[in-house]
C-alpha cells in the first residue's frame, strides 16, 4: 500500500522530472574537467618543425618532480652567425602559455617572429596536472622559471638577457615569475589583465551573451549568479588570484601590449592598472593595437581569428599587422616607454561575490517549504484521506512552477559558465528561451501565491502555511538571481 502511494504521488509530479534532469547535467557540465572553453587542442597534432631558416632542438627541463618538453627555436647556424657578426651571444627569451591544456605549436607564430630577430626562443607543453579543476599560478610560474634557467645556461645565449612573454592566463603567470627571480631581463604581456581571474572571466562572458543577443541586464545576473556559485564551490581555480600585488613587485622593464578589440580581457581598465601598478619597474610601455583580438591576431568582431596556421583543429589567426615588430624593436632598443591612450571598451567589469551561507541557506529553505506538499500528500493517501484542502489547486501549481522557477533558473545560471557562454542565445526580448520559461514560471508561482493567501486565511493549516511561506520566500531568491526584474 505505502509503496503504491508513494509511486502514485511520484508519477503525478512526473513534469519536475526534466527540471531535474538539467540540474544534474548543469552539475556535472561544472564539476567534471575539461568542459567547454577549458578543453585542449580538438585533434591530432604533429611535432613541431620550425620553418626554413629556423632550427628547432628538443630539450627537456624539471620544475620539481614535473618533467617539461619543449623546443627551442632560434636562427639556423648559417644566418646566425651572420646576424651576430660571429660567436656573438644572443637575447633569450620563454614563451608562457595562455588557459587550456596548451601544447608548444600554439605559441609557434610568437616563436618564430622572435627566433628570427634574432632572440633563442623556448616554447614547452603546458604541465600534465593542468585541467579545468585544477591549476596553479605559482606551479605554472616556477615552470616558466625552469625554462629560463634553461635557456640562460645554453652557449648560445647571454644569461643577462633572457626574458618571459605571457599571453591571456600567462598575463598573470609570467609577472608572478618575474617578480620571482632576478634571472628574468624583461616582461612581455599580450592581453593580460590587471583583474581577477573570477571578474576577467565574467566580463568575458558578458560579451560573449551579447554578441548573441542577450541583454546585458540579463546576462551580467545570469553570470553574476553562476560566476558566484562556481567560486564558492571552487569549481573556479585561482579565481581571487589578485595581480595587482605581483605587479608591484616587479623590476624588470615591461612591455603590455592588448588589442584594441579584445573582448576577453578588460583592456581599457587592465592597461590602466599595469600603467599605475608597476611602480618598481625601470621601464613601463603599454601600446594598443589597433583593430586587433585578445591574442594580437586579425579579427573580425573581437572573439574570431582569421587566417594564419590551424592547430588541432583550431584557427590560429594571423598576427595584426605591427605585432611583431612592436615586441622585437622594443627588444633592440633596450626596452623604451611608451603609453598609449586606452581603447574604448564596451562595458566596465564588475566585482563577483561568492554566494554566501545565506544564499545557500535561503535555497535549501525554499526547496524545504515547496516539497512539504507532495511529502504531506503521500502522508494523507497512507492514512487514507482522499479530501481535497482548501486551496488545494493553486497550491499544486505554486509548487511546480515554483520549483520549476527555482531549479531551472539556477541549473541555467551555472550552465551559461560552465559552457562559457557559446550555447546561449536571445530568443525573445532579448532573453534567452530557457531563462524566459524559468520567469515565466516564477510569475505563475507567484500568482497562485497570490490565489492561496485567502484559503489560509479562511482555513489555516500548517500545510497551506508551508506553501504560502514558499512564494514568500521566492521573491528573495529569485531577486537575488536575477530572474524577478527585467
Amino acid at each position: 500500500m505505502f509503496r503504491e502511494c508513494v509511486l502514485g504521488r511520484l508519477l503525478s509530479m512526473r513534469k519536475l522530472l526534466p527540471i531535474l534532469a538539467a540540474v544534474t547535467a548543469a552539475g556535472v557540465a561544472v564539476l567534471v574537467p575539461g568542459i567547454g572553453a577549458y578543453a585542449g587542442p580538438a585533434g591530432p597534432i604533429p611535432p613541431y618543425s620550425a620553418p626554413a631558416g629556423l632550427t628547432a632542438t628538443e630539450v627537456s627541463f624539471s620544475n620539481g618532480d614535473t618533467v617539461l618538453h619543449g623546443s627551442v627555436v632560434r636562427l639556423a647556424a648559417g644566418q646566425a652567425a651572420s646576424a651576430s657578426g660571429g660567436s656573438v651571444k644572443r637575447p633569450g627569451i620563454v614563451l608562457v602559455h595562455g588557459s587550456g591544456n596548451a601544447v608548444r605549436q600554439q605559441l609557434a607564430q610568437e616563436a618564430e617572429v622572435f627566433a628570427r630577430a634574432g632572440i633563442v626562443t623556448l616554447i614547452y607543453d603546458k604541465r600534465p596536472d593542468y585541467n579545468r579543476s585544477h591549476r596553479d599560478y605559482g606551479d605554472l610560474a616556477n615552470d616558466a622559471l625552469a625554462g629560463v634557467a634553461l635557456i640562460r645556461g645554453l652557449p648560445d645565449v647571454d644569461p643577462g638577457k633572457v626574458g618571459l612573454w605571457g599571453l591571456s592566463e600567462g598575463g598573470w603567470v609570467a609577472p608572478l615569475a618575474a617578480s620571482r627571480s632576478r634571472d628574468v631581463a624583461f616582461l612581455i604581456t599580450i592581453g593580460g589583465s590587471g583583474l581577477s581571474p573570477a571578474r576577467t572571466q565574467a566580463w568575458n562572458l558578458n560579451n560573449r551573451l551579447a554578441g548573441n543577443g542577450v541583454a546585458d541586464g540579463t546576462a551580467g545576473e545570469l553570470i553574476a549568479s553562476g560566476m558566484g556559485l562556481a567560486v564558492s564551490l571552487d569549481q573556479f581555480p585561482e579565481a581571487k588570484h589578485d595581480p595587482v600585488e605581483v605587479l608591484r613587485q616587479i623590476r624588470q622593464p615591461v612591455l603590455a601590449i592588448w588589442g584594441e578589440r579584445d573582448l576577453l580581457v578588460p583592456p581599457a581598465e587592465s592597461a590602466e592598472i599595469f600603467r599605475r601598478e608597476l611602480i618598481v619597474s625601470p621601464s613601463v610601455s603599454i601600446r594598443i593595437l589597433s583593430g586587433s583580438s585578445h591574442a594580437a591576431r586579425v579579427t573580425t568582431n573581437g572573439f574570431d581569428r582569421v587566417g594564419g596556421p590551424t592547430v588541432g583543429g583550431f584557427v590560429m589567426g594571423e598576427l595584426s599587422p605591427g605585432y611583431a615588430d612592436l615586441m622585437t624593436s622594443w627588444i633592440a632598443a633596450g626596452f623604451p616607454s611608451t603609453t598609449d591612450a586606452p581603447p574604448t571598451q564596451r562595458t566596465t567589469s564588475t566585482a563577483i561575490e561568492p554566494i554566501g551561507i545565506v544564499g545557500y541557506g535561503l535555497f535549501v529553505l525554499l526547496l524545504l517549504v515547496l516539497l512539504s506538499w507532495p511529502v504531506t500528500a503521500v502522508v494523507r493517501r497512507i492514512r487514507g484521506r482522499r479530501d481535497r484542502p482548501a486551496g488545494a489547486v493553486p497550491a499544486r501549481l505554486l509548487v511546480l512552477t515554483g520549483l520549476a522557477a527555482t531549479l531551472l533558473g539556477t541549473a541555467y545560471a551555472v550552465f551559461v559558465v560552465a559552457s562559457g557562454g557559446t550555447s546561449v542565445h536571445a530568443a525573445f526580448l532579448g532573453q534567452p528561451l530557457v531563462w524566459l520559461l524559468a520567469r515565466v514560471c516564477l510569475a505563475v508561482a507567484l500568482t497562485c501565491g497570490v490565489l492561496v493567501a485567502p484559503a489560509f486565511r479562511s482555513a489555516p493549516s500548517i500545510r497551506l502555511g508551508a506553501v504560502l511561506a514558499g512564494a514568500v520566500l521566492l521573491v528573495p531568491y529569485a531577486l537575488g538571481l536575477g530572474l524577478l526584474l527585467p
